[in-house]
């Protein structure tokens, strides 16, 4: 199979979504995002109900077929995903399936400062992102999984000075032009 995937995961609120988008305009690119398989699997389930390790390996099945329809079709595919625990296991699982499958995989994973995610949620307005020390605990939870043995030098990428475009240029621009 040829084609290429982005990889992109990251705390809540670091410009993963935004990054994806902008990569996403770009002919030949199609943005997934595993959030979307999440919302289908939790509707009607409590907010703060836990992740099972059953509905993450429906979720990523489900994900991962989606990407190799679209790589399949033509398209190169950038991935978004939250980063929530450590060991990273969602990042080892999409890295490893798809490398098995001979698909090239870039991965990139976003960091910001705590101010900068808090701030930024501030301006997306959702209505679960209001509660500051709730948002600045979760924040500090998901930036501390970034700290982990299997990262390689040069894919962890911090979002906090720059702009959204700035950041896609600085970052990705050149990534998606060779695609």
């Amino acid at each position: 199979m040829t084609g290429k995937v982005i990889l992109i995961a990251g705390p809540a609120g670091v410009g993963k979504t935004t990054t994806a988008q902008r990569i996403a305009q770009n002919a030949g690119w199609v943005l997934i995002s595993e959030d979307d398989a999440w919302v289908t699997i939790k509707a009607g389930h409590p907010a703060e109900e836990p992740r099972t390790p059953e509905e993450e390996a429906i979720v990523q099945a489900q994900t991962l077929a989606q990407i190799e329809r679209e790589v399949a079709a033509g398209n190169n595919v950038v991935l978004e995903f939250i980063l929530y625990r450590n060991p990273p296991l969602p990042v080892i699982f999409y890295r490893e399936e798809l490398l098995a499958r001979c698909i090239e995989v870039i991965t990139r994973l976003l960091r910001a400062s705590d101010d900068a995610i808090w701030a930024r949620k501030q301006r997306r307005g959702w209505q679960w992102d209001r509660d500051e020390t709730a948002q600045r605990a979760h924040a500090r939870h998901q930036l501390s999984c970034l700290d982990s043995d299997y990262f390689e030098d040069g894919w962890i990428i911090d979002s906090t000075a720059l702009s959204a475009e700035e950041f896609y240029q600085r970052h990705f621009a050149a990534l998606v032009a060779s695609a």
